[in-house]
């Protein structure tokens, strides 16, 4: 029976062995626990371990070959991370040395037994003999057979016989791996059982020897990796059942989670090198277009990997395991492209989070092997995993909503790089894709100038004979990226100015989207078509946009002339959905170039070209109304609002199938719906055989030949898509109220305000908080001018815009600009009816219970009687004076324009009711649905005698809720607002006026800084003949707004309305200033934002008539006649924006 140190200094030699301390002084220890070198064990062990000595010599030669092979086998950086190379072979001066240990344990006695041959063919491989190697190993039985190989140990005893090893495996044991369930259970001195008993090292013997023949079939047959590949299928279920057995382990409650490497460092060498290799030839020879798996295919092999990696340290072979990185974030970029989407989804529906989890690791490797460059060096590794990175945020669908993780890794990438146009590019692009356009312009001039920077270096250095033979072409972009990058910065520079409220700031940005596409021209190789029609399209937007925020009348007609110019030769040049788009839109414009039915063929045309993009289908309709064709634009807006909801719907590619009508019109009749499938995936039937790697290559192909080529545009995230949607519903309805009456639209309203609560985004909050969350009262607050931010407001180039000149002037279609920065005393509409008929334009106060003034929006005249006449002081600072006077007026446009029958219109209390389809909270419901339930009289009392019940107690303020809402909710909320705002005008051009009150209320409470709810407030007042409180609406959004263009028309019309004889000099004096104040507002409102709206022309013509300024009367309303006669069912670019 074996004695005590007999067991202790067998399990310390197996501990040493499977730990693979072969360079360690102190390996092992003796049973009191002190340390015990290499040479001091083995003759420790062939003392008290008689009978072994040739078990000794074994690791003793093992430990020898290991040394030996110690700086080949730790990583190191390769120029060929995928070669086989080296690896596990000696060089030539140390041959001699390993020879002699080959020779030694031929000699040994015991050469035939099974532990020797495997160590012996170790050598045979090291040594470059990779035929002796195989040989070797087919004459060993069971070489799979853990169990077998701990047993082959017994037959090593000088006497020749069979002997039971201390704490060794029965021989009874049947398992080929053995068990590790008991890997944490110890042994003598703390050696874990399975080491103890010799399995471990049985294990690290069998993978070592799949390995070294998988390794000897690469060298010696080198043009047919599938034989290299077979001999490491058998490691897979060895390996498998290793890190199934841990993981069940670690599962088991109260098992904490030690670490593993450094007693089984061998093992896991051995593992890495064979999954490795295997991954490397797999990745070669695996098609990625086959749905079906086998037991060892590539996903398997890169799973057990990832299983297995769990249990390593960062600064394991970091170089060796980033290229399986890389490979594996290869195979899921490929994939998307090699595998129909539909079949994707089912098969690895959460694919992009495996990626971003292998990335994060890639990450963490990098840190470890890479470091701040040195001058005159580049980061590659680091530039090449952002690269990376972008591929697979493309691979997903390159959103916008989740290009935060791609973000995040591109700002630590900037810490192991320095002034990286590579990341300074991905970063402009997704900043801009994800919303955050500030951020978007910095990196972009960060990116411009690292270039021109290099590339003006390069050429200097070329002119020094010192560095003329050096290459320096990599420290800067190439002309095609340059180019495209810069197009991109240029449209997006245009859209930002667009979007600018300081007039120098616009005008600035918009400069500087000129210089960038000059600079984009400077770099452009004419030879490539579809990039020369990418620098015409960002020329053609730049001047449309500079055309506008310069507000010039003098250089407006020559920018827009440039602008078709230039869009028209992109077309000539290489035809995009893009450009067809922004040509119809400029030939919308008035002007010389004016041209309808021109405009719709190029809209059909980006129709044709893209059919996925809704913009291109919202804007064929809007022409085709314009022009009369009614049954057309119907048609066009329902394929286009079909296809865009099952995009919301489906997140999927909406020309996958086609919307069909009962008209039988579908959307093969303008476009083919299978020209972008989802991805930029085709079509099944034309996929090839699709490999990771390429055959016969040493080296993993750079990551950017996976970025797919740059767009025309971000594309759009989920809440765009709604607001396109939402746009063309608008639209609709705008279109069915223009062909079929006022009197058929409430029910479709209905279902737009249903459709609106089922498909909104997420942050949009529709708790009506400054009513139902009972805020503090307005008496309370300040009412006076300076109350109002002097943050400057937004543009007004999406503003809604007057455009029923056969009604009331109405601006029915509001557009969605971006929240304004202003914070403005809110309307809450809440006043009855018969006050406000009882009321005189001064009128008095309204009482409210107590006696006390109730201070709501309708009735913002009582707070402060002065601000009237403030707001005149302004608004007159602007005006030219010296203007003479006309007498003439026209009756040509004016027809139905000024006071129409909508100013007394009759009183109908039968609207449908939004709020029930809206509301989440019935006891949340305001005062002014609350008087449409309880009575039809009770409108007519005092909003503060009604017993509102008190809403449901309010949760605990979020910390995060003190913050103010961001960008997105608040465009959000502009949405609904507007919404209610179009309602309002409905209802009043239906005469419901109580429900106008109670929409323009409902408007407002969602966003208080919209200026066009007092725009709507002020059409309501004038709606029941109180044009006082009507001018102060319209002066208060011009507060917001200054450059909004319906409340100023409003404005200068009341300014403009005849009114009862004046009996005194000082009456006439004040109608006379009124007249030149409107002169002036409408004089250069229609140099500016207003200079396409037939209205502004029309008033402005009205006014010079009451100055008897004939010449420039006729002139005016020939201008307006112009704009008039192609006015369609809404302004085009308030639905679908100055461009994409």
């Amino acid at each position: 029976m074996a004695n005590a140190k007999e067991k202790h200094y067998w399990s310390q030699l197996r501990a040493a062995l499977t730990s693979g301390s072969w360079d360690v002084h102190s390996p092992a220890q003796v049973p009191k626990g002190g340390p015990l070198s290499w040479s001091e064990m083995l003759r420790k062990f062939n003392k008290h371990c008689q009978g072994y000595s040739d078990v000794a010599e074994l690791a003793s030669q093992t430990q020898a070959i290991s040394l030996l092979l110690i700086a080949q086998d730790e990583d190191k950086p390769s120029k060929s991370p995928i070669a086989f190379g080296e690896e596990c072979t000696l060089p030539q001066e140390r041959v001699e040395e390993a020879t002699a240990g080959y020779a030694t344990l031929r000699s040994l006695r015991t050469a035939e037994k099974d532990p020797v041959k495997l160590c012996l063919a170790y050598y045979a491989f090291a040594l470059g003999r990779p035929s002796e190697c195989l040989s070797i190993l087919e004459t060993v039985k069971e070489l799979t057979d853990v169990s077998t190989r701990v047993l082959s140990y017994n037959t090593m005893h000088e006497d020749g016989g069979s002997l039971q090893l201390p704490d060794s495996v029965a021989s009874s044991s049947t398992s080929r791996t053995g068990s590790f369930v008991s890997v944490w259970t110890t042994g003598s001195a703390g050696t874990p059982a399975e080491i103890a008993d010799g399995r471990s090292w049985g294990m690290i013997e069998a993978v070592r020897s799949i390995t070294l023949q998988g390794m000897s079939q690469e060298l010696l047959s080198p043009g047919s990796p599938e034989k290299a590949f077979s001999a490491y299928a058998p490691v897979v279920p060895l390996i498998t059942a290793v890190v199934g057995e841990l993981q069940s382990y670690f599962n088991t409650p109260g098992n904490a989670l030690a670490p593993t490497f450094p007693k089984y460092r061998e093992l896991w060498r051995w593992t890495e090198r064979a999954l490795r290799r295997a991954i490397i030839l797999a990745a070669q020879l695996c098609d990625l277009s086959k749905v079906e798996e086998d037991e060892y295919s590539l996903w398997t092999l890169f799973d057990l990997y990832r299983a297995c990696s769990a249990h390593w340290p960062p600064t394991f072979r970091p170089h060796l395991r980033s290229s399986i990185a890389i490979i594996q974030s290869r195979a899921f970029v490929l994939r998307t492209d090699a595998i129909p989407s539909d079949i994707l989804k089912a098969k690895a529906p959460r694919w992009i989070i495996s990626a971003r989890s292998v990335l994060q690791e890639f990450r963490s490797l990098l840190n470890v092997c890479t470091h701040f460059p040195r001058a005159g060096e580049r980061n590659s590794p680091v530039e090449d995993f952002v690269d990376l990175c972008v591929a697979v945020w493309e691979a997903d669908g390159a959103v916008g909503e989740q290009a935060g993780w791609v973000i995040d890794l591109l700002w630590w990438a900037t810490r192991l790089t320095f002034n990286s146009f590579r990341i300074y590019r991905h970063m402009s692009r997704l900043f801009s894709a994800s919303g955050d356009r500030e951020l978007a312009m910095r990196t972009l001039r960060l990116y411009i100038q690292v270039v021109s920077k290099a590339r003006q270096a390069a050429t200097s250095g070329n002119d020094n004979e010192e560095t003329s033979g050096v290459d320096t072409s990599s420290d800067f972009d190439t002309d095609r990226q340059w180019v495209q990058t810069l197009v991109q910065g240029s449209r997006l520079l245009s859209r930002v100015a667009l979007e600018e409220s300081d007039y120098g700031k616009r005008v600035d940005l918009a400069r500087e989207a000129g210089e960038t596409v000059q600079k984009a021209k400077s770099r452009l190789d004419p030879e490539d078509t579809g990039l020369v029609a990418s620098v015409h399209l960002a020329e053609g937007v730049w001047y449309s946009v500079t055309a506008y925020v310069e507000q010039d009348p003098r250089t407006r007609t020559e920018r827009l002339t440039r602008s078709i110019e230039s869009l028209i030769t992109a077309i000539g040049t290489f035809p995009t959905a893009s450009a067809h788009h922004h040509l119809a839109l400029a030939l919308t414009r008035p002007g010389p170039t004016k041209d309808f039915q021109e405009a719709i063929q190029h809209a059909r045309s980006a129709v044709e070209l893209d059919s996925a993009e809704p913009r291109h289908w919202h804007l064929l309709g809007l022409l085709l109304a314009a022009v009369g064709d009614w049954k057309a634009a119907k048609s066009v807006l329902e394929i286009g609002i079909g296809l865009v909801e099952a995009e919301l719907v489906e997140e999927g590619d909406p020309g996958d199938s086609a919307v069909v009508r009962d008209d039988g019109l579908n959307i093969q009749d303008f476009a083919r719906s299978q020209l972008h499938p989802a991805n930029g995936s085709a079509d099944v039937s034309t996929r090839g055989c699709e490999h990771i790697l390429p055959r016969d290559v040493s080296d993993i192909p750079p990551s950017a030949t996976l970025l797919k080529p740059v767009e025309d545009r971000p594309r759009p995230t989920h809440q765009e898509r709604f607001e396109y949607a939402l746009q063309m519903r608008m639209s609709q309805l705008a279109l069915t109220e223009y062909v079929d009456g006022v009197e058929n639209v409430s029910e479709k309203w209905l279902d737009v305000f249903a459709w609106f609560r089922e498909k909104r985004p997420a942050s949009l909050d529709d708790q009506r908080k400054s009513i139902d969350g009972r805020r503090p009262s307005q008496d309370t607050r300040q009412t006076d001018a300076a109350s109002f931010s002097a943050q400057p407001p937004r543009a007004s180039f999406s503003a809604a815009r007057p455009e029923e000149a056969t009604n009331d002037m109405l601006s029915d279609d509001h557009s969605v600009p971006t929240p304004i920065p202003i914070t403005v005393t809110p309307a809450t509409p809440g006043v009855s009816q018969e006050d406000y008929r009882a009321s005189s334009p001064i009128s008095s106060p309204i009482n409210g219970t107590n006696g006390e003034k109730r201070s709501t929006s309708l009735d913002e005249k009582d707070r402060d009687a002065s601000r009237g006449k403030k707001v005149r002081n302004v608004l007159k600072s602007g005006v030219h004076k010296g203007q003479a006077r006309m007498v003439t007026i026209s009756k040509k446009i004016g027809h139905g324009v000024g006071r129409s029958a909508s100013l007394n219109l009759k009183r109908i209390n039968s609207a449908p009711d939004f709020h029930s389809v809206l509301g989440h909270i019935p006891l949340q419901a305001s005062s002014i649905h609350l008087r449409q339930y309880q009575s039809i009289h009770a409108s007519q009392q005092d909003l503060a005698l009604l017993e509102v019940p008190p809403p449901p107690r309010a949760p605990s303020p979020d910390p995060a809720s003190k913050h103010p809402p961001n960008t997105r909710s608040s465009h959000d909320a502009r949405l609904l607002s507007d919404l209610w705002l179009m309602s309002a005008a409905i209802f009043r051009r239906q005469g419901k006026i109580e429900q106008v009150r109670g929409a323009i209320q409902e408007a407002e409470v969602r966003d208080e800084d919209n200026p066009n709810v007092w725009v709507q407030l002020g059409l309501y007042h004038i709606a029941v003949s109180d044009h006082y409180r009507a001018s102060e609406a319209f002066r208060k959004a011009l507060f917001i707004n200054p450059d909004h263009v319906p409340a100023t028309i409003y404005l200068c019309q009341i300014y403009l309305t005849p009114k009862t004889s004046s009996s005194t000099q000082e009456e006439k004096k004040a109608d006379e200033q009124q007249v030149d104040l409107a002169a002036g507002l409408l004089s250069d409102l229609t140099n500016g934002p207003g200079w396409d709206v037939p209205e502004a022309w029309y008033y402005l013509a009205k006014a010079y008539k009451l100055q008897g300024r004939r010449d420039r009367e006729r002139e005016c309303l020939n201008i307006a006649l112009t704009l008039s006669q192609t006015r369609g069912v809404r302004d085009i670019t308030t639905a679908v924006g100055w461009g994409l």
